[in-house]
């Protein structure tokens, strides 16, 4: 199915795609999948089969609570569903130009990106001009497609909007839009069954006209089950700390690796030591989510630890009421999708997207918002302070002169901000 920019109206290339029996899976299916050799071939055809005409009994499958069974709803349920609420997305606050993807060519002619278009079914319309549309901002519209690159693990998706009358069209990052609507969020929590995994994959083998032997089912059986005892059990390398253990975790001399956004923080220095006082000293407010390495690992008293770390990321209390899980920092990109189903796990909203902006999507499972957060501090009075993250704006209480508490905030209206924690060096800046 190809969609050029003029061909179909929007509302026909929905009504398309939701006629369409497509097999959907959910980040946590997709994570326990994750785990599974890579050599093992019903695994890579589950992933393989974005899109296809089947005549599906179930849909949008889960993962469930007993590692024998996944969850499902019955795929009339789901297209009934989605005629009734049609999913709909809104591009966020962190949408830059790099979540588009280009039309540049390579020396053949071809489009560098054509791989991507061509699994989108998304075919652009030459010549293409040098201002080709883009949305902005909190501009809503629909997602027709989706693609998983197979290099970098990104979801792009072929994402349509009307401007004035006209239907318009674009490929992009997901990480750029948020939902709009809570279908998705219905499609995962209404009418939901339980089914025995071999059962499931011969049930979806069958639709697609596949062919696989017992063998292969019982193969395939074993090594989900196995896949689901590793990720629940990769939950038991994460550990919350507070105090001063703050200052260790941030310590590169704990990192796995210099690897990746971990291992290229700018707070990771040993002179940093003695800017985390505003972290330790409000322990009530502020702790620190860490993920052991298998690196130096043991198993004492029957928790995991480790003398090294692979990722983390800071955990506020909230006036609002939310314990909100801050920018998630690692050494191997993948573990960013674990810290958000562990945050899931235990009820914390977190990041949707791992950046330094105020103005930020907060998710909690498939639920997003765009929050303004605020954090009473008792102890807000320090000779030096860390760079921070999202809640860099600060105020303090002026009582009287023995008061040192204070509040942080995201929006520096709420708190009527006088400094900002964005130096590098230990310093405050006047707001």
């Amino acid at each position: 199915m190809l969609h050029r920019f003029s061909e179909f109206s929007l509302e026909k290339l929905f009504e398309s795609l939701i006629l369409e029996s497509k097999l959907e899976f959910s980040d946590k299916f997709k994570r326990v999948l994750s785990f599974i050799p890579n050599d093992n071939e019903i695994k890579n055809y589950l992933l393989g089969m974005k899109v296809a005409d089947l005549t599906l009994n179930q849909n949008y499958i889960d993962v469930s609570d007993n590692k024998e069974e996944v969850t499902f709803i019955q795929d009339r349920r789901a297209q009934q569903l989605l005629r009734d609420n049609p999913p709909v997305w809104r591009t966020n606050s962190s949408l830059p130009n790099s979540k588009f993807l280009t039309f540049n060519k390579n020396d053949e002619g071809e489009y560098k990106n054509k791989k991507i278009f061509d699994a989108l079914g998304f075919e652009p319309q030459e010549p293409i001009s040098e201002n080709h549309p883009v949305p902005g901002p909190n501009v809503v519209g629909k997602i027709l497609s989706e693609y998983i690159s197979t290099l970098s693990g990104k979801t792009y998706v072929l994402f349509a909007w009307n401007d004035s009358g006209t239907d318009k069209f674009i490929c992009l990052n997901k990480d750029g839009v948020d939902q709009y609507s809570d279908t998705e969020k219905k499609l995962y929590t209404t009418n939901r069954n339980p089914i025995r995994i071999g059962r499931l994959v011969n049930s979806i083998m069958t639709a697609a006209k596949q062919p696989i032997t017992p063998r292969q089912v019982e193969d395939f059986t074993n090594a989900y089950k196995s896949a689901w005892d590793m990720m629940n059990d990769a939950f038991s390398k994460f550990d919350v700390v507070s105090g001063y253990a703050v200052a260790r975790w941030y310590d590169e001399s704990s990192y796995e690796s210099d690897d990746s956004t971990l291992g290229s923080s700018c707070m990771r220095y040993d002179t940093c030591s003695e800017y985390f006082g505003i972290y330790a000293d409000n322990s009530d407010v502020c702790k620190l989510v860490i993920l052991y390495s298998d690196k130096g690992s043991s198993i004492i008293n029957g928790k995991f630890t480790s003398n090294y770390i692979k990722g983390r990321a800071l955990l506020w209390k909230t006036n609002q009421g939310d314990m909100f899980m801050d920018r998630i920092y690692t050494n191997y990109d993948s573990d960013v999708e674990l810290f958000k189903q562990f945050a899931e796990k235990n009820g914390w909203w977190c990041k949707k997207t791992q950046n330094s902006s105020n103005n930020f999507t907060a998710q909690k499972g498939s639920s997003f918002k765009n929050p303004t957060y605020s954090v009473d501090l008792k102890w807000a009075e320090h000779e030096s302070y860390p760079y921070v993250d999202t809640l860099y704006f600060l105020s303090m209480n002026e009582l009287d002169s023995k008061d040192q508490s204070g509040i942080l905030s995201n929006g520096s209206d709420l708190i009527s901000a006088q400094y900002e924690l964005r130096d590098t060096e230990g310093d405050r800046d006047s707001y």
